[in-house]
């Protein structure tokens, strides 16, 4: 049943006159009470959303403190990383040690399809957002968590709590081989992948595999620190925004010059493309697995100093060294492999033997070591 009436004329010269009469009509005719918060923050994610960027977004002032806390480190909830694919698969690609996740027996790899029996069946990005809001929760609460596991339909409790979440793990493998894997670009990445070139420096090891597998990105600031402990001097990056107006971003002439690897995968953008990019573009060593995401394009988080809240913008593209852009595309490893369907990833226990891709990374990795002990 409709009751049809006229409103006021809205004059072009005005557009958001036209929003203000909605959210008046809402507020004082709409059949039940309204809250007034909630209609600008739902005005506000409309525009956002017309723009049909997943990268795009409003943080509430609750929301932003919940994302700076997990990208400390340390955050409450069940200690995993989701990545929503192209295809909009919400998959698990990271489990952290000795967290409530890992004690439930959820593992990398999982597809989560629902929450707390609630069917996660969307597929745009909004869909991530809302399975890690119905995963969080207090400390102490259980959360079931659906996921499909190859051809199995499994319902995981996991008891949510506080996580300590290291982004960076590394070990000296057969000895010789440094290994490191970063989740992120945030937290103690840093001082983290820091810590690995020192400890890798004092055993003298003869190269280094660098993980960026499953890697989602991170802080560009980030990435340009690390890219600068071993990439040489030179270009690292450059930004433009919509006119054109470039920024670079370099390396200075003080690096560690080991012979290196890098391991990506197809859910392996952004930040971490952006350092494979250089690594290829320089030569620096050689990129193994298999094509990257694709996320050539930067984001502005700015917070709102009225009352916390927050909105993350994409403001720029960004271009490899050599002008590449990978936005869409993706970048093509040096060596390509895919990983066999019963291979397992351990970042906390690297084992060539179950895991084919960096069993070939330690195969290119010593032809890079042969060839710079025969200059």
């Amino acid at each position: 049943l409709t009751n049809a009436h006229s409103s006021s004329v809205v004059s072009d010269e005005n557009p958001y006159q036209r929003l203000a009469e909605i959210q008046n009509l809402v507020e004082t005719e709409y059949y039940l009470e309204t809250d007034s918060q909630s209609l600008t923050t739902g005005a506000i994610r409309g525009m956002l959303g017309s723009l049909n960027d997943p990268y795009t977004f409003y943080y509430t002032p609750e929301e932003l403190a919940a994302e700076e806390e997990e990208s400390s480190g340390v955050f409450h909830g069940v200690g995993m990383i989701v990545q929503r694919t192209q295809e909009g698969e919400l998959l698990i690609i990271r489990v952290y040690p000795d967290s409530p996740a890992e004690a439930a027996d959820l593992r990398a790899g999982d597809q989560i399809i629902g929450v707390n029996g609630e069917a996660i069946t969307d597929t745009t990005a909004k869909a991530l957002d809302t399975a890690v809001d119905m995963i969080r929760g207090e400390d102490g609460t259980p959360v079931t968590i659906t996921v499909r596991r190859g051809d199995e339909t499994l319902d995981l409790i996991a008891t949510r709590g506080k996580v300590n979440a290291s982004y960076v793990e590394y070990s000296i493998l057969d000895g010789s081989i440094g290994y490191v894997n970063i989740a992120q670009f945030t937290g103690n990445d840093v001082t983290g992948f820091k810590e690995a070139v020192d400890a890798f420096r004092k055993a003298y090891v003869s190269g280094v595999i660098l993980d960026l597998r499953n890697n989602p990105g991170g802080l560009l600031t980030d990435v340009l620190e690390i890219a600068d402990m071993v990439l040489p001097e030179g270009l690292v990056t450059y930004v433009e925004d919509r006119n054109g107006n470039r920024t670079e971003y370099s390396c200075d002439s003080e690096y560690w010059n080991v012979p290196m690897v890098v391991l990506v995968n197809d859910m392996s953008a952004s930040a971490s493309e952006l350092f494979t990019g250089a690594f290829q573009d320089d030569e620096r060593g050689t990129v193994v697995g298999t094509k990257t995401f694709g996320k050539g394009i930067v984001q502005t988080m700015i917070t709102f100093a009225s009352d916390g809240a927050g909105m993350q913008y994409t403001t720029e593209s960004y271009f490899s060294p050599k002008g590449r852009s990978i936005h869409g595309t993706g970048l093509e490893p040096d060596v390509a492999v895919e990983l066999d369907e019963n291979a397992v990833i351990s970042t906390v226990n690297p084992n060539p033997e179950t895991d084919n891709q960096l069993k070939v990374a330690i195969e290119e990795l010593r032809k890079l070591i042969e060839a710079r002990a025969a200059e």
